[in-house]
C-alpha cells in the first residue's frame, strides 16, 4: 500500500503573515489521516471481475469517519489523462467496464467542513483472460508446438490450445511465446506484440483475442532487399519484460536474432517495430553478414545496445541501438578472457542475461558458457552494455566435481549466487563455481522428464525463483516455482505449493505478460 497524504487547501492567513503581528493566535488542530488495507496493485477482467476494496481509514478525529462530513471518490486515471469515476463511497465494489489497460486508481477523501483533501493511490489493470499471467510454449502429445497461459487474476485459469485455435498452421519446434511489454505511450502501441516463435516460423498474435494469421509473419516487418525473408524464424527478442507490471529495460529500441544468424535492431520512435538491413556486419554498406549465435547479451535493466557472438570467427562483437553495423572489441592485457576466442579454441554453447551485480553492475551481468576442443568448459561473466562492454570474470568448471556436466542439456545461472544449475541424465544439479569452494548439489524435483529449468527475471526478480517444468504420462506437464536458499554453504530448493500447476503441455519455455 502507498500512503500519500496530500492536503489541498488555500491558507490565506499564510499569505497575510507579513502583516502586523498583534500577538493574538488561535491554533486549530488538523485531522491526521492514514490509509491501510489497500494493495499496491489490483487486476480485474473487463465486465467479469468485481473490484472490491474495503480500505481502513484512520483519523485522529475518529476511526470511523462521518459519512456526512467526509466525501469519497475513487477515480481511475489512464496514461493519456482520461479519468473515470468508479465510486463515491468509502468502499468500492463494482464490475469494471473500462477500456483495457493499466490505470492509476486514486482514493480521495475530502473534509466538507475544512475543505482539506487526503489522497492515496494504487494500480489497476483491466484486461481479458490473456492480459496477465505466465505464457507457456511446448509440445503436445503429437510433437506439435502448443501454447498455453496460466491466467492470473482474482482466480487462476489455465488457457489451453491457444495455437490450435488461433488460425495459424500447425507449427513444430517451439522456441518462445512472449509479450514485448508495456508501451511508453499510446503512440508506441503498434510496436507491442505477442510473439509465437517456432522452428516452423515466427508470427505475432492479436493481443486481445490471441488470434493470428499467416500475414503476421516476421517477414512483414523487415524491409531489406539484401536477405531472403520468407524462411526467417525469430529465436530471441530484446529487451524483454523486467518486472511484474510489464515494464521493459528500454521502450524505444528493440533487437531480434533469427535462427539463421541474422541480427536486426530498430528504433520504436522512427520505425514502429519495422526493421531494415541486418546489423551483423562490420560495414554499413556490406552484405557480408556474419552468422550470429541465437542469443543476445545485454543488461536486463539497461538495453542500450548489446553484445553478440560471431560463430564464423568465434568472437564477441558489439552493436549500439543507433548503429547500422557492428564493431570489434579490443582485448587488453590482464583481462579475464579475450573477446576474440580464435586463439583459445573455445566456442559459445549457451548464454543467459541475469541480475547479477558483481563489479557494481546493478543493471545485470550476462553469462556465456564456453567449450574448448578438449572438452573443457568455461564460464565468462560480462557486463554486455552495447557501447561499453566490460569483462567481469572467468571460471573453468571442474569436471571432476561437476558430475555429468559434459552431457548436460539445460542450464540456468543464478543472479544471486555463484550457482549454475544444469540437467544431466534427467537429474537436476546445482554447481557452485566459486573458485576454491566448488561444490555440487543434487536436487529432487520428482521423477518426470525435466523439460525446462529457468530463473525468474520477470515476475519477482529480487527473489530470483527457479522454475522447473517436468512431464510424465499421468500428470502431463507440471510447472513448479522453487525458492533457492541464500546460505552460501549449501543449496536447497523449496517448492511453492501455491505456484504449482499440472496438466500442462510439455513445457519448453515460459515468460510473463502483464499488460494488453
Amino acid at each position: 500500500m502507498r500512503n500519500l497524504y496530500i492536503i489541498l487547501t488555500v491558507m490565506c492567513l499564510l499569505v497575510l503573515g507579513c502583516t502586523e503581528d498583534k500577538g493574538n493566535y488561535e491554533y486549530v488542530s488538523i485531522n491526521e489521516v492514514e490509509f491501510d488495507n489497500i494493495d499496491e496493485e489490483y487486476s480485474v477482467l473487463i465486465n467479469s471481475t468485481i473490484l472490491d476494496i474495503d480500505p481502513v481509514i484512520k483519523m485522529s478525529e475518529g476511526i470511523n469517519p462521518d459519512a456526512e462530513r467526509f466525501k469519497y471518490e475513487w477515480i481511475c486515471v489512464a496514461p493519456n489523462g482520461d479519468k473515470y469515476l468508479l465510486a463515491t463511497t468509502r468502499t468500492v465494489s463494482t464490475l469494471v467496464n473500462l477500456p483495457i489497460g493499466t490505470y492509476t486508481l486514486y482514493l480521495k477523501v475530502r473534509d466538507s467542513l475544512t475543505d482539506l483533501l487526503w489522497m492515496t493511490y494504487t494500480s489497476l489493470t483491466v484486461g481479458t483472460i490473456y492480459t496477465r499471467g505466465i505464457m507457456l510454449i511446448g509440445e503436445d502429445e503429437y510433437g506439435y508446438a502448443d501454447a498455453q497461459m496460466i491466467s492470473i487474476g482474482s482466480d487462476t485459469t489455465i488457457i489451453r490450445n491457444i495455437l490450435k485455435n488461433c488460425g495459424l498452421p500447425a507449427l513444430k519446434g517451439p522456441i518462445a511465446f512472449i509479450h514485448t511489454g508495456r508501451p511508453y505511450s499510446s503512440s508506441y502501441d503498434v510496436a507491442v506484440k505477442v510473439w509465437v516463435m517456432t522452428a516452423s516460423g515466427s508470427y505475432w498474435l492479436d493481443r486481445e483475442s490471441m488470434l493470428g494469421t499467416t500475414e503476421n509473419h516476421v517477414k512483414k516487418i523487415i524491409y531489406s532487399s539484401a536477405i531472403q525473408k520468407d524462411d526467417l524464424c525469430v529465436v530471441d527478442i530484446a529487451p524483454q519484460v523486467i518486472n511484474i507490471n510489464g515494464l521493459m529495460g528500454n521502450n524505444f529500441y528493440r533487437a531480434m536474432v533469427t535462427s539463421n544468424g541474422l541480427l536486426f535492431t530498430t528504433s520504436m520512435g522512427t520505425n514502429k517495430d519495422n526493421y531494415l538491413d541486418p546489423v551483423n556486419r562490420l560495414n554499413s554498406l556490406s552484405t557480408d553478414f556474419l552468422p550470429a549465435f541465437p542469443f543476445m547479451f545485454y543488461p536486463l535493466k539497461d538495453f542500450y545496445g548489446l553484445v553478440w557472438y560471431d560463430t564464423a570467427n568465434n568472437r564477441f562483437l558489439r552493436v549500439t541501438n543507433s548503429s547500422t553495423c557492428s564493431y570489434e572489441l579490443v582485448d587488453n592485457p590482464g583481462e579475464p578472457f579475450p573477446w576474440n576466442q580464435g586463439s583459445t579454441g573455445r566456442t559459445l554453447i549457451y548464454g543467459e542475461n541475469t541480475y547479477n551485480k558483481d563489479g557494481g553492475k546493478s543493471s545485470g551481468n550476462s553469462f556465456a558458457l564456453m567449450k574448448d576442443q578438449l572438452g573443457n568448459y568455461f564460464i565468462y561473466k560480462m557486463y554486455a552494455y552495447g557501447s561499453r562492454p566490460e569483462k567481469i570474470g572467468a571460471y573453468q568448471i571442474d569436471l571432476n566435481k561437476a558430475v555429468g556436466f559434459s552431457t548436460a542439456t539445460k542450464y540456468a545461472f543464478s543472479s544471486l549466487r555463484t550457482l549454475l544449475f544444469y540437467v544431466a541424465d534427467n537429474k537436476l544439479y546445482a554447481f557452485d563455481y566459486d573458485p576454491g569452494n566448488e561444490k555440487l548439489y543434487t536436487l529432487d524435483v520428482g521423477d518426470g522428464e525435466i523439460t525446462m529449468v529457468k530463473f525468474d527475471t520477470q515476475i519477482d526478480p529480487d527473489a530470483n525463483a527457479l522454475y522447473v517444468a517436468t512431464y510424465d504420462n499421468i500428470n502431463k506437464g507440471t510447472l513448479v516455482r522453487y525458492s533457492v536458499n541464500r546460505d552460501p554453504n549449501r543449496v536447497t530448493i523449496t517448492a511453492d505449493k501455491k505456484n504449482t500447476w499440472s496438466g500442462l503441455t510439455k513445457i519448453k519455455n515460459m515468460s510473463w505478460r502483464a499488460v494488453k
